[in-house]
């Protein structure tokens, strides 16, 4: 015999909302990443704060999460021009790379090297490729990306600093530093600094003009 239903009988809830790392990150993207907490997203989720310990740790990583997310949607498509040269090739992805970095903003900062994914892997690989025809070897071809990977990513770190606080913090120390100092001394850098050579577009210019020359000495000759 059937017993009967218990009126009384606590009744079961209905399930938690489903989360995963993408609508966490989704959710992260929409907010400021200044006021950003882990709390704020579980709100916005309806979730529970801890529910998120399962994809992400802490606000360090969800943070990083979303600027690797922000940095792949700007660099994913990064194309190389058809039938261009190893040299244009390495001046346009290099800028493009920047280009994209930057405009993640202040979310760059969050970023840690190396960048992975695979939205960042298919620029580099044709860019690798165009390295390859060139006549570099693949150990080369694996150095140069690497080399010219570090200083893009610094490049595009000091634009975004210098954007954030008028003048590059590195600058500002050194500044302070010869004001502190008797005005005979480093005049060598005082020069330099009164001409305001700060990290920039003529900065990455430079190192790319270095970087190709210094290239060209390793392809063997035709």
């Amino acid at each position: 015999m059937a017993r009967p239903q218990d009126d009384s009988a606590p009744r079961r809830r209905g399930r938690p909302p489903r989360i995963s790392r993408a609508r966490i990150v989704a959710e992260a993207r929409a907010m400021d990443p200044e006021t950003l907490t882990m709390q704020a997203v579980a709100e916005r989720l309806g979730v529970d704060r801890k529910a998120l310990n399962y994809h992400v740790s802490d606000r360090d990583g969800l943070l990083e999460l979303v600027a690797l997310d922000a940095l792949h949607a700007e660099v994913g498509e990064t194309e190389l021009p058809a039938g261009a040269d190893w040299r244009e090739a390495t001046r346009h992805f290099a800028h493009a790379m920047r280009s994209g970095m930057v405009r993640t903003g202040a979310l760059f900062e969050y970023v840690r090297m190396p960048v992975g994914g695979l939205s960042t892997l298919a620029p580099a690989e044709r860019y690798a490729e165009t390295l390859l025809a060139a006549g570099f070897t693949a150990e080369q071809a694996s150095r140069a990306l690497g080399f010219l990977a570090e200083f893009v990513f610094s490049s595009a770190r000091d634009a975004v600093m210098t954007a954030r606080h008028g003048i590059h913090p590195q600058l500002a120390e050194i500044r302070k530093a010869l004001d502190a100092a008797p005005p005979d001394d480093h005049r060598t850098m005082r020069r330099m600094m009164a001409d305001q050579f700060q990290p920039g577009d003529a900065q990455l210019e430079f190192d790319l003009r270095i970087f190709i020359a210094g290239l060209e000495t390793l392809l063997p000759p035709r």
